[in-house]
C-alpha cells in the first residue's frame, strides 16, 4: 500500500513476558518507544489481545509483532501479511490468532486496510522472565523491520 503519510499506523506488540521468548513482541514495542516514531501508535497488548480491538478502531495499517514458530533458527525475523501467516498455519502464538479474532469485532468501515506480522522465531517459550540470547539479539532487526515497513507505507 502506498501511503500519503496521513494513514493511521499502529504497532501492536503481543506476548507473555513470563514465558521467555513469547514476550518478544512486547520487547520490540518497548524498543520502538525509544525511537519517537512520529504519528505511530505503539500498543503493548501483552496477552490482552482481544481487548485491542478498540485501540485499532479507525487505524489504517497495523503491524503485529509476535513470536512465530515456522521452523527456522531461533531469532529468525519474518515479515508476512497477517492473512498469509494465518492461512499458512504457522505456529503463531494464540495471541496473533486472537488479534485476527479481535479484528472481527470491528465494523467493516473500522477495519485496517492492511495488517502485517513481524514474527521472531523463539528458542524457548518455557516459564522465564528474559529472552533467550538468540531472540534478544534479533530484537534490533525486528525493530528495523518494523521501521522499514512504516517507511514503505509512507512512501
Amino acid at each position: 500500500m502506498s501511503g500519503n503519510g496521513k494513514e493511521r499506523i499502529a504497532v501492536v506488540g503481543i506476548g507473555n513476558l513470563l514465558m521467555s521468548d513469547d514476550g518478544v513482541g512486547v520487547h520490540v514495542v518497548q524498543a520502538l518507544q525509544e525511537r519517537n516514531l512520529e504519528n505511530v501508535e505503539l500498543i503493548d497488548a501483552g496477552t490482552a489481545v482481544l481487548h485491542t480491538a478498540d485501540c485499532l478502531r479507525g487505524v489504517d495499517l497495523v503491524v503485529v509483532v509476535d513470536a512465530l514458530q515456522a521452523g527456522r533458527e531461533p531469532g529468525t525475523v519474518y515479515l508476512m501479511s497477517g492473512s498469509d501467516a494465518v492461512e499458512n498455519d504457522y505456529g503463531l502464538s494464540v495471541h496473533s490468532l486472537g488479534l485476527k479474532t479481535a479484528l472481527n469485532f470491528l465494523a467493516p468501515g473500522e477495519l485496517p486496510a492492511e495488517w502485517t506480522v513481524v514474527g521472531v522465531e523463539p528458542e524457548t517459550v518455557e516459564q522465564g522472565m528474559g529472552l533467550s540470547e538468540a531472540v534478544r539479539a534479533a530484537v534490533p532487526g525486528a525493530v528495523r523491520t518494523v521501521e522499514n515497513l512504516i517507511e514503505e507505507w509512507r512512501a
